[in-house]
């Protein structure tokens, strides 16, 4: 399930995140605030002399011009680098999010403790949907118990430990039960026959996953500057405070992603004649018959064998001729 997270946000987000510029300088500028205020304030006058151990503004500003340049440069290469690097490590977060975590025993024993949490969550949410009684209240909470459910799959085995990774199984279990197709399978030839409305929709929605799995990077990282502060007490409160962000961005990247699903379903559900087309399968006529053929679809993206399928290529756009002659200016071209 985590390969397929990444392969859903990997085609489409390859690029820098705008909305990562004010994080990225926020996240230094706070480490800044930190180190320089447990600064003693005698350091910063009486060691610009060219003392042992100056401050380093004072290192700075004794060179003048020069050495503020080539602070401003240093500190502006640590911005981009580290937004970079934040770039690159989003698919790997995002899996991990998504509930591919290593097969080693802790790990393992606290995903099934998780999966029997979403178990019993799934088993709740179904009993809330279908109302003793007919106030609003109790309807109101049935709808949102609904939307809920649907984040979930069905049955035991599609069940992960995490609610992104059960929002991608339930949308994968979804496309899967309605069109046959292999959503993993099919989503990137999809996603290169789709009309730019489509494309410029998912490409909105996975810039948003992206740039909120950076936020939780960053979120985490301000971890690192915990021990610029004075005190245990301060400390603790910095970093219950870090904790607390990780937990409320790691929610706002579920969100993200369930708009995501949402989007990857319609897709399929608008443009999946396309993708018949472009393969060169011959568009279903009806449920039953879209089902199997979109499991034969999935077998032949696979590369596994399935029985002969007759190829319906479209026929090509007829070439339009060239005028031989340029069309006559209104008025016969005489002035």
């Amino acid at each position: 399930m985590g390969d397929l997270a990444k392969g859903l946000v990997e085609p489409l987000a390859r690029r820098w995140s705008r909305a990562m510029g004010g994080a990225v300088v926020c996240f230094w500028l706070v480490g800044v605030v930190l180190y320089l205020a447990r600064t003693p304030p005698g350091r910063l006058g009486s060691g610009c002399d060219g003392a042992p151990g100056a401050h380093p503004a004072c290192l700075v500003t004794r060179h003048g011009g020069f050495g503020i340049g080539v602070a401003a440069t240093v500190a502006l290469g640590i911005v981009v680098v580290s937004a970079l690097l934040t770039v690159w490590l989003a698919p790997g977060v995002l899996n991990v999010l998504s509930g591919a975590w290593p097969d080693v025993p802790p790990l393992r024993w606290w995903a099934r403790r998780r999966i029997e949490a979403h178990r019993e969550r799934r088993r709740k949410l179904v009993e809330t949907m279908r109302p003793a009684t007919d106030d609003v209240l109790t309807v109101r909470r049935a709808a949102a118990a609904s939307v809920a459910r649907r984040r979930c799959p069905k049955g035991s085995a599609a069940l992960q430990p995490t609610r992104i990774g059960n929002a991608l199984a339930a949308a994968e279990q979804r496309v899967e039960e309605r069109h046959g197709l292999d959503l993993e399978l099919c989503w990137r030839p999809l996603v290169q026959v789709v009309d730019q409305t489509a494309r410029a929709r998912l490409e909105t929605a996975s810039s948003l996953i992206v740039a909120r799995v950076q936020t939780v990077l960053f979120a985490a990282g301000l971890l690192v500057w915990t021990s610029l502060l004075p005190g245990w007490w301060a400390r603790g409160a910095y970093a219950a405070g870090c904790l607390l962000l990780v937990l409320l961005t790691c929610r706002a990247v579920a969100g993200a992603v369930d708009a995501y699903c949402d989007a990857a379903e319609d897709t399929f559900l608008l443009h999946r004649a396309g993708l018949y087309r472009a393969l060169g399968f011959p568009c279903p006529t009806t449920t039953r018959d879209e089902r199997n053929q979109g499991r034969e679809l999935s077998k032949y993206l696979a590369k596994r064998s399935l029985p002969p399928v007759a190829f319906d290529w479209p026929d090509p756009p007829a070439p339009v001729p060239y005028p031989l002659q340029p069309p006559a200016e209104p008025g016969g071209g005489q002035m």
